[in-house]
């Protein structure tokens, strides 16, 4: 049950990571219908990772929930209000790479799983990529590729990650 769970999320991750990137940037009024669109698919794959890690660590679940209900109401905000995207835009490159790096790090100190611990260094490094290349590249079509290839790294992981368990070794 727990392996169909991980390949539901990996493919999931990998589907939102493909519709975030493929889509074109025709106009403003459509790059915040896309913008919001990620933002929602990126809270939905915090819901979805907040659930599967609850088990594990219900703090670092309940943070993912919060997370995740946070970036889909931005989403939402976000979809269709070119007003709201003019005003948001450069606070949106900072809150989208919080959480990611958020998402990471509570999947890093989470799970003690090598797949867990792959996924959330992978949030941190895409997170801090996301801020930097919005700041200084103003790229949209780069940052949606960011966040895109994300979630695809992430369902790969989460699809052919390894299950092993990382064991501390014991002190002498």
């Amino acid at each position: 049950m727990a392996e169909m769970r991980n390949v539901f999320v990996g493919v999931l991750a990998i589907v939102l990571g493909l519709v975030v990137i493929t889509f074109p940037l025709v106009s403003v009024a459509t790059f915040s219908v896309l913008i919001g669109l990620g933002i929602i698919f990126l809270g939905l794959w915090l819901l979805f990772q907040g659930i599967q890690v609850w088990g594990k660590n219900m703090a670092a679940g309940i943070v993912d929930f919060i997370l995740a209900i946070f970036a889909v109401g931005y989403g939402i905000i976000l979809v269709g209000n070119v007003k709201g995207l003019e005003f948001l835009v450069f606070l949106a490159l900072y809150i989208v790479g919080l959480f990611i790096i958020i998402s990471g790090l509570t999947a890093l100190f989470s799970d003690k799983g090598v797949k867990g611990k792959s996924i959330g260094a992978l949030g941190v490094v895409f997170g801090i990529l996301f801020m930097v290349a919005g700041t200084y590249m103003r790229n949209l079509v780069v940052l949606a590729a960011i966040l895109g290839l994300f979630l695809i790294a992430a369902g790969v992981i989460e699809i052919f990650g390894l299950e092993e368990e990382i064991v501390p070794k014991a002190v002498k």
